[in-house]
């Protein structure tokens, strides 16, 4: 069972857990009064630990994102260097189409962007930040939070209702039931192709994902722990040949065969 956490002394994190208690009276996000949105770690098992956070960036533009945590060669921001968490691919698909579901429903017109990986802290369970971007004015904005809110609401509400994990249909196929999670290379920070495939295709599940500036560092203990830190079974690479050039797409050609899982162009 997913579990929310969030600490009162960050603006974004009280402003969402909130809402998503005036919303949902059921759900108690725990308030964890850590000093930062980093500091927050789950201390129970689960399948999914929910961290309610800001978003920061340096264009200060208003957005909705939400990502893994994990760092992909520093650890500058929490952590630990070239450590990456355990992914939860279908929860992060529900919350990402719930996020752009409820923006739109509530017309806010913010972006919605899956993040590459960044940032700690490690732990031992899966964990998904879902933030507020990029400034205190958006922080504190109401509607935002209360976007968030309902989307992390029928996410975990839709995870409660089908906790059995997903199986493969005996034809081989995928829908929105049973997508397959991938391990995603290439693009920017802000994953935009990546956060498309998310929103449109019923079939795959956005995991891991190492941008365009971290291909470089990605080596085969990092490579391991991308196809092997999931929930579900990592079978696909799925590879942006615009920002990869040839030596990166044969190094992570070579590393795809050798752990067992499908390279795809796209």
């Amino acid at each position: 069972m997913p579990i929310i956490l969030y600490t009162s002394k960050n603006t974004a994190s009280r402003n969402i857990a909130e809402r998503l208690m005036e919303l949902a009276p059921a759900i108690r996000p725990l308030d964890t009064k850590a000093d930062s949105v980093l500091d927050i770690l789950p201390q129970a098992d689960t399948d999914c630990a929910i961290i309610l956070s800001t978003h920061k960036s340096r264009s200060g533009k208003p957005m909705l994102t939400a990502h893994f945590p994990g760092n992909w060669s520093k650890a500058d921001m929490g952590g630990k260097e070239r450590s990456l968490n355990i992914a939860n691919g279908r929860m992060l698909k529900s919350i990402i189409r719930e996020l752009e579901a409820g923006n739109r429903k509530h017309k806010l017109g913010w972006p919605v962007f899956i993040e590459a990986d960044h940032h700690g802290p490690l732990a031992e369970v899966p964990m998904i930040f879902v933030e507020i971007g990029s400034t205190e004015r958006e922080w504190g904005n109401e509607a935002a939070a209360r976007v968030v809110a309902d989307a992390v609401n029928n996410a975990v509400s839709s995870r409660t209702q089908n906790p059995e994990p997903e199986t493969v249909k005996p034809s081989g196929s995928r829908d929105a039931a049973h997508p397959e999670t991938a391990f995603c290379i290439g693009g920017g920070h802000y994953a935009r192709e990546f956060t498309k495939i998310e929103l449109e295709q019923e079939g795959i599940a956005i995991g891991h994902i190492c941008p365009k500036y971290a291909i470089d560092s990605l080596d085969e203990d990092t490579f391991r722990q991308a196809i092997e830190k999931s929930v579900d079974p990592v079978k696909r690479v799925l590879v942006l040949k615009e920002s990869t050039n040839a030596a990166q797409k044969e190094k992570i050609k070579k590393l795809s065969d050798k752990l067992g899982a499908g390279y795809w162009e796209i």
